[in-house]
């Protein structure tokens, strides 16, 4: 048995992906994915699940801020899929966006660690993604 499958892209850019491989990432009829891609040409699928957030926090930009944030994502055992960080102004004000998966977490305990933490001025969870 083969542990690869070849699929073809079809005119308007699409793909199968063989059921195999959509019942292993339980992958049903409108679940989303979210697809990246890396340095090699290589494409990677991430199933949003039903545990799968997104996060929005907006804080005081100064030196190990977000550090200290993504401490307290992992103490709370959040699984980050992805995230963006920008500077909104230099040392004053950045914003940091993710999507995790919060299965093993909970999401009233980790919104007090965070809005315990100094500098943070807003703190969102949308479990609707």
């Amino acid at each position: 048995m083969r542990d690869f499958n070849i699929v073809k892209i079809d005119s308007k850019g699409r793909m199968i992906i063989p059921f195999q491989l959509r019942d292993y990432l339980r992958l049903r009829e409108g679940t989303q994915v979210i697809i990246t891609n890396n340095e090699n040409k290589e494409l990677k699928i991430i199933p949003l699940l039903d545990s799968t957030v997104y996060i929005e926090i907006i804080f005081i930009d100064e030196p190990a801020s977000l550090m200290k944030i993504i401490d307290v994502m992992a103490r709370n055992k959040m699984d980050i899929l992805m995230s963006t960080s920008k500077t909104i102004e230099r040392r004053k004000l950045a914003e940091w966006n993710a999507i995790a998966d919060a299965a093993s977490s909970n999401l009233a305990k980790l919104e007090g660690d965070m809005i315990a933490l100094k500098g943070i001025k807003k703190f969102r969870v949308d479990t609707k993604i």
